[in-house]
Protein backbone atom coordinates (compact mmCIF):
# COMPACT_ATOMS: atom_id res chain seq x y z
CA UNK A 1 0.00 0.00 0.00
CA UNK A 2 1.34 3.38 -0.94
CA UNK A 3 2.24 5.44 2.11
CA UNK A 4 2.20 9.19 2.30
CA UNK A 5 4.63 10.66 4.76
CA UNK A 6 2.97 13.56 6.56
CA UNK A 7 5.06 15.33 9.16
CA UNK A 8 5.55 19.04 9.00
CA UNK A 9 5.13 18.88 12.76
CA UNK A 10 4.06 15.71 14.58
CA UNK A 11 0.40 14.91 14.80
CA UNK A 12 -1.28 18.33 14.92
CA UNK A 13 0.00 19.47 11.54
CA UNK A 14 -1.48 16.56 9.67
CA UNK A 15 -3.68 17.80 6.89
CA UNK A 16 -6.23 15.80 5.00
CA UNK A 17 -8.83 17.65 3.03
CA UNK A 18 -7.73 20.89 4.69
CA UNK A 19 -8.62 19.83 8.23
CA UNK A 20 -5.95 19.93 10.92
CA UNK A 21 -5.85 16.89 13.19
CA UNK A 22 -5.14 17.57 16.86
CA UNK A 23 -4.18 14.69 19.15
CA UNK A 24 -4.46 15.36 22.89
CA UNK A 25 -1.77 13.99 25.19
CA UNK A 26 -4.24 11.69 26.96
CA UNK A 27 -4.53 9.64 23.76
CA UNK A 28 -0.73 9.30 23.50
CA UNK A 29 -0.17 8.22 27.12
CA UNK A 30 0.35 4.47 27.61
CA UNK A 31 -2.46 2.77 29.51
CA UNK A 32 -0.30 0.16 31.25
CA UNK A 33 3.45 -0.01 31.53
CA UNK A 34 5.82 -2.27 33.47
CA UNK A 35 9.10 -0.62 34.35
CA UNK A 36 11.82 -3.06 35.41
CA UNK A 37 13.96 -0.55 37.30
CA UNK A 38 12.51 2.79 38.49
CA UNK A 39 15.33 5.33 38.64
CA UNK A 40 15.77 7.49 41.78
CA UNK A 41 17.07 10.46 39.75
CA UNK A 42 15.15 13.27 38.05
CA UNK A 43 14.81 13.94 34.34
CA UNK A 44 14.16 16.93 32.10
CA UNK A 45 12.18 16.13 28.94
CA UNK A 46 12.55 17.85 25.59
CA UNK A 47 10.55 17.10 22.46
CA UNK A 48 11.64 18.14 18.99
CA UNK A 49 9.82 18.18 15.65
CA UNK A 50 11.20 16.57 12.55
CA UNK A 51 14.19 18.47 11.18
CA UNK A 52 12.96 21.00 8.66
CA UNK A 53 9.64 21.62 10.42
CA UNK A 54 8.91 25.22 11.40
CA UNK A 55 9.48 25.22 15.18
CA UNK A 56 7.52 28.47 15.57
CA UNK A 57 4.40 27.25 13.78
CA UNK A 58 1.41 27.00 16.11
CA UNK A 59 0.73 23.41 15.05
CA UNK A 60 4.34 22.40 15.79
CA UNK A 61 4.28 24.05 19.20
CA UNK A 62 0.95 22.41 20.05
CA UNK A 63 2.06 18.96 18.89
CA UNK A 64 5.38 19.10 20.76
CA UNK A 65 3.59 20.32 23.91
CA UNK A 66 1.12 17.42 23.76
CA UNK A 67 3.93 14.90 23.15
CA UNK A 68 6.00 16.32 26.02
CA UNK A 69 2.98 16.25 28.35
CA UNK A 70 2.31 12.60 27.41
CA UNK A 71 5.95 11.77 28.18
CA UNK A 72 5.95 13.73 31.47
CA UNK A 73 2.74 12.08 32.68
CA UNK A 74 3.97 8.61 31.68
CA UNK A 75 7.33 9.07 33.42
CA UNK A 76 5.61 10.30 36.59
CA UNK A 77 2.74 7.82 36.51
CA UNK A 78 4.89 4.75 35.93
CA UNK A 79 7.76 6.06 38.09
CA UNK A 80 10.41 5.65 35.41
CA UNK A 81 12.28 8.47 37.20
CA UNK A 82 11.68 9.90 40.67
CA UNK A 83 10.70 13.23 39.18
CA UNK A 84 10.33 15.30 36.05
CA UNK A 85 11.77 18.83 36.18
CA UNK A 86 11.26 21.59 33.62
CA UNK A 87 15.03 22.14 33.75
CA UNK A 88 17.98 21.00 35.80
CA UNK A 89 17.17 17.28 35.98
CA UNK A 90 19.89 14.71 36.66
CA UNK A 91 19.21 13.34 33.16
CA UNK A 92 17.97 14.88 29.93
CA UNK A 93 15.56 12.91 27.75
CA UNK A 94 15.21 14.18 24.22
CA UNK A 95 12.58 12.69 21.91
CA UNK A 96 12.63 13.86 18.31
CA UNK A 97 10.15 13.02 15.59
CA UNK A 98 11.84 11.30 12.69
CA UNK A 99 8.79 10.26 10.68
CA UNK A 100 5.04 9.79 10.77
CA UNK A 101 3.74 7.63 7.92
CA UNK A 102 0.07 7.08 7.29
CA UNK A 103 -1.98 6.20 4.22
CA UNK A 104 -3.65 9.07 2.39
CA UNK A 105 -6.85 7.01 2.23
CA UNK A 106 -7.81 3.65 3.67
CA UNK A 107 -10.58 1.73 5.33
CA UNK A 108 -8.18 0.47 8.01
CA UNK A 109 -5.51 3.06 8.84
CA UNK A 110 -2.08 1.78 9.85
CA UNK A 111 0.23 4.57 10.91
CA UNK A 112 3.91 4.22 11.69
CA UNK A 113 5.62 6.67 14.03
CA UNK A 114 9.40 6.79 14.29
CA UNK A 115 10.97 8.68 17.19
CA UNK A 116 14.63 9.24 18.03
CA UNK A 117 15.22 8.80 21.76
CA UNK A 118 18.33 10.12 23.54
CA UNK A 119 18.98 9.93 27.28
CA UNK A 120 21.99 11.88 28.56
CA UNK A 121 23.39 12.79 31.93
CA UNK A 122 23.00 16.44 32.90
CA UNK A 123 26.68 16.92 31.99
CA UNK A 124 25.99 15.82 28.42
CA UNK A 125 27.29 12.22 28.32
CA UNK A 126 24.85 10.11 26.30
CA UNK A 127 23.88 6.92 28.15
CA UNK A 128 21.32 5.59 25.68
CA UNK A 129 20.21 6.39 22.16
CA UNK A 130 17.76 4.50 20.00
CA UNK A 131 15.41 5.03 17.10
CA UNK A 132 12.08 3.33 17.74
CA UNK A 133 9.43 2.73 15.08
CA UNK A 134 5.95 1.57 16.06
CA UNK A 135 2.75 1.08 14.13
CA UNK A 136 -0.90 0.94 15.05
CA UNK A 137 -3.96 -0.01 13.01
CA UNK A 138 -7.48 1.32 13.41
CA UNK A 139 -10.17 -0.60 11.56
CA UNK A 140 -12.97 0.87 9.51
CA UNK A 141 -15.49 -0.17 12.14
CA UNK A 142 -13.80 1.89 14.89
CA UNK A 143 -14.63 5.32 13.42
CA UNK A 144 -16.70 6.39 10.45
CA UNK A 145 -14.69 9.44 9.33
CA UNK A 146 -11.28 8.78 7.77
CA UNK A 147 -9.53 11.66 9.54
CA UNK A 148 -10.73 10.24 12.88
CA UNK A 149 -9.29 6.79 12.06
CA UNK A 150 -6.07 8.49 10.98
CA UNK A 151 -5.88 10.47 14.24
CA UNK A 152 -6.57 7.33 16.28
CA UNK A 153 -3.92 5.32 14.43
CA UNK A 154 -1.25 8.01 14.92
CA UNK A 155 -2.13 8.36 18.61
CA UNK A 156 -1.92 4.58 19.03
CA UNK A 157 1.49 4.42 17.33
CA UNK A 158 2.81 7.25 19.53
CA UNK A 159 1.37 5.55 22.64
CA UNK A 160 3.18 2.30 21.74
CA UNK A 161 6.39 4.22 21.01
CA UNK A 162 6.31 6.00 24.37
CA UNK A 163 5.67 2.68 26.12
CA UNK A 164 8.58 0.97 24.37
CA UNK A 165 10.96 3.87 24.96
CA UNK A 166 10.16 4.13 28.66
CA UNK A 167 10.41 0.37 29.16
CA UNK A 168 13.87 0.42 27.60
CA UNK A 169 14.91 3.31 29.82
CA UNK A 170 13.51 1.42 32.81
CA UNK A 171 15.76 -1.53 31.94
CA UNK A 172 18.93 0.60 32.00
CA UNK A 173 21.39 0.52 34.90
CA UNK A 174 21.88 4.24 35.50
Amino acid sequence: MKRLVLIPALLAAMALGGCAVHIPHEEMTPIALDVARPHPQSVTVTTLPKPGADPAAASTVAAMTELRTALDESIRGYKVFAGVKPEGGDYRLSVQVREVATPAFAIAFTSTVTLDWTLARAGGAVVWRETIATDYTVGGDEAFVGTERQRMSIAGAVRKNIGMGLQRIGALAL
